[in-house]
């Protein structure tokens, strides 16, 4: 086999691996009523490091999941972890049942997929640092509906 062959397949090997090692995914963080199926940020492609969220600012999320059981109140909990300290987000909307803008209609039923929909600010008096993301679906009782956590980066 020629060098310029192996090198070819040494470089291709190289870079799938690398593509690989600095992908990042989005995880689930403790789902306990159910799973996500999708999740998107404006801006952010799962083949970056980190989901890049520049101050100034918006960043639309959107999280396709479905419930496994009957659930009649949604509350939304966002948080910024760092060194595995969750620091609370506050939302202005952060009762799903109660913002028409996010695609979604309660109650919500088992096992039919729904998508929600937000768009937040990332204020400029925000740090440039790495966070991981923490976002979070609860019914009224504080049980997990959907929990997913992604790495990012606050840019300037």
């Amino acid at each position: 086999m020629s060098r310029a062959v192996i090198f070819a397949l040494f470089c291709a090997v190289l870079c799938s691996c690398y593509g690989s090692c600095v992908a990042y995914v989005y995880e689930d963080c403790g789902s306990t009523l159910g799973k996500f199926s999708d999740v998107s940020v404006t801006g952010c492609q799962t083949t970056d490091e980190n989901c890049a969220l520049k101050r100034g600012t918006n960043a639309t999320i959107s999280i396709k999941f479905k419930p496994n059981a009957h659930i009649s109140q949604v509350l939304i909990r966002v948080y910024g972890v760092m060194l595995d300290i969750p620091i609370p987000f506050p939302l202005d909307k952060p009762d799903m049942c109660k913002d028409p803008d996010c695609g979604v209609k309660c109650p919500l039923e088992k096992d039919q997929e729904y998508t929600y929909t937000t768009t937040m600010y990332v204020q400029r008096k925000f740090p440039s640092v790495n966070v991981y993301i923490k976002w979070e679906f609860v019914d009224d009782k504080e049980n997990k509906i959907v929990c997913v956590i992604f790495p990012a980066r606050i840019t300037t």
